[in-house]
């Protein structure tokens, strides 16, 4: 979730895939995915992955953020929603609260890659300034699971987009999503009470952490007190400084995630078992130590999200 930190055809046994070049869509009453493959660009700003798009004719970028559970929350900060409802409130990962509202209708958003919804029906919004004052001015909203939940998708940082890949049999058979890549590790996860947060078992320098993968944030660790102090006298996590909201960075050495990949991580933020108490709550974890990986992961890798199959495949750049 967001934190600032923000928290076919088969012919005998041969199977094959067409992709067609994605066409104009235009879609009614529902923001939910539909295609077979379709990729959308993405922008970063401040490392967070935003596709741009239009609200009812005003142009600006929505957060791909695998850690909100709707298909499309909007920003009504930054876009005229008159005739929204109250629709109660909510809280970000690291405690921000916004207020919510339910619109009936919004007549328009639309998609650079040609992708359009009309007449969309109860669709959330909130207050989302704290945004557009700390990370880019025209945030529009929010894309989150529910959006592609029927979809494996590849984000790929280096170059700039998101695939979304239809689950189907035979997709599962070909693996066409992985064509040409290079699999550096496949990383099995689980699903706790909340289906869009993968965690996964890791181990810093033998300390057990639980990992969840989101890409709504750059990352955090949040160590018990134990583990922090072996991890700090070994030298294994270390202060690398402070960033530009004066939170502590960390450098980690001697990641091994699932025993599979092994990884160092830089610029990773250093947060407080308070600090991790709403994820806590909403999520069910009890783990006494916590790690996200966000972007100071995901920028390393392209990785390929699986969530029918529970599994996250890391490509080489």
């Amino acid at each position: 979730m967001f934190r600032l930190l923000f928290m076919l055809l088969s012919t005998g046994s041969f199977v094959i895939l067409f992709a067609f070049p994605l066409k104009a869509q235009v879609l009614l009453k529902t923001p939910k995915l539909q295609g077979d493959i379709v990729t959308f660009p993405i922008v970063l700003v401040n490392g967070y992955p935003f596709i741009p798009g239009t609200i009812n004719g005003v142009t600006g970028k929505f957060m791909f953020d695998t850690g909100l559970g709707a298909s499309i929350m909007l920003n009504e900060n930054y876009v005229q929603l008159p005739n929204k409802k109250s629709a109660g409130g909510g809280v970000t990962g690291s405690g921000q609260t916004f207020t919510t509202n339910m619109n009936d209708t919004i007549r328009e958003i639309k998609f650079t890659n040609g992708i359009t919804y009309r007449n969309l029906e109860k669709i959330k919004s909130g207050n989302y300034d704290f945004i557009l004052k700390i990370i880019t001015p025209d945030f529009a909203g929010f894309i989150g699971y529910d959006f592609f939940k029927d979809y494996l998708f590849k984000i790929d940082y280096l170059h700039r987009k998101i695939t979304f890949y239809k689950k189907q049999r035979e997709r599962y058979l070909s693996k066409d999503f992985l064509t040409g890549e290079k699999v550096l590790a496949v990383i099995d996860f689980e699903i706790g009470k909340l289906e869009n947060h993968p965690h996964v078992q890791l181990k810093i320098a033998g300390v057990n952490v639980l990992g969840l993968f989101d890409t709504g944030q750059n990352g955090y660790l949040q160590l018990d007190e134990a583990s922090a102090k072996r991890l700090n006298e070994k030298g294994i996590v270390v202060i690398s400084g402070t960033d530009s909201g004066g939170d502590t960075l960390l450098t980690i050495k001697d990641i091994v995630i699932n025993g599979k990949l092994k990884a160092t991580m830089k610029g990773v933020e250093a947060v407080s078992y308070e600090g991790t108490q709403v994820i806590r709550k909403q999520a069910g974890l009890t783990a006494a130590n916590l790690m996200t990986f966000g972007f100071r992961f995901l920028s390393q890798y392209k990785t390929v999200w699986d969530y029918g199959q529970k599994k996250i495949y890391v490509l080489e750049y």
